[in-house]
């Protein structure tokens, strides 16, 4: 499993409540963006119409036929059309 480093700051808070969240990222690939790679994202959200930078950095890293796990897969279909990724983007709660 991989995620940037975006979506764990997005999602992370540090408090005890969070102790599955640590334990997971232990075995997470976690990828820092480069500045190229936030150029290209910012283009990837121009182009798409979105705003959403955190999905479009899971995009960018996604590979074809990689599922997405996600609460909200609109978030991430419109990213992935126009980067004419194939994924497979799967809710979660």
């Amino acid at each position: 499993m991989r995620t940037t480093t975006a979506v764990v700051a997005q999602t992370w808070r540090g408090d005890p409540g969070q102790a599955r969240l640590a334990v997971l990222l232990h075995g997470v690939d976690e990828r820092e963006l480069t500045s190229d790679q936030a150029r290209l994202i910012g283009r990837l959200l121009r182009t798409a119409g979105t705003t959403d930078v955190v999905d479009a950095t899971i995009v960018d890293i996604a590979s074809d036929g990689d599922e997405i796990l996600t609460s909200d897969p609109g978030d991430i279909r419109t990213p992935a059309i126009t980067a004419r990724k194939t994924l497979i983007v799967t809710r979660v709660s």
